[in-house]
């Protein structure tokens, strides 16, 4: 994987230990919990996991989850230059396809940088491995983080209850169609 990637608004760099304290900042945010398992206690925790995701991802499959950056002249009138945007990016899962997941920090919703990026994560997924696809796995409240999944490709393939948020509905996302062993697995882990 290359050491940074850029489109059109962001810079991408390979998520790693220097981004822990962004990180930190960003899930110490309780909005950032109302789409995650967990409360803003666990916040070091979620940072060292995406961490460690990130770098075994790489280390297997040369893809991982990026930090996302503003780039210089991409100013928006309320993130200057540089600021950090959030995580996203691919990574493998034990069902033998992508997973695509985004977390975008709260300063930046609303904007089209989760589009960016997760448009960025399925074309380098592509270009990685055109025959594997690229899924996603949402709850349904998370309607900005659906909506940047359909821009980047991705259509709904299954909706019904979380596993993983008890009484919550959740939606699985993909770009092609899925085995029947990687739907089940998927919605076995939503």
């Amino acid at each position: 994987m290359p050491t940074e990637t850029v489109t059109s608004s962001l810079k991408l760099e390979p998520l790693s230990p220097r981004h822990g304290e962004l990180l930190l900042t960003m899930f110490q945010d309780e909005r950032m919990w109302t789409y995650l398992d967990g409360s803003p206690a666990d916040a070091e925790e979620s940072a060292t996991w995406f961490i460690n995701a990130a770098t075994l991802s790489r280390r297997a499959t040369g893809l991982g989850i990026w930090a996302a950056f503003l780039r210089a002249g991409s100013a928006d009138g309320q993130l200057c230059a540089g600021a950090f945007v959030g995580i996203g990016g691919v990574r493998e899962t034990a069902a033998d396809v992508w997973n695509l997941g985004l977390s975008i920090t709260p300063a930046a919703w609303g904007r089209g940088y989760a589009t960016e990026l997760a448009t960025a994560a399925v074309n380098a997924a592509h270009a990685a491995l055109p025959d594997r696809a690229v899924t996603a796995r949402t709850l349904t409240k998370n309607v900005g983080s659906e909506r940047a999944l359909v821009s980047a490709g991705l259509r709904v393939v299954w909706t019904g209850p979380s596993s993983a948020h008890p009484g919550e509905e959740a939606r699985i996302f993909a770009d092609s169609r899925l085995r029947r062993s990687e739907l089940e697995w998927l919605v076995r882990h939503s």
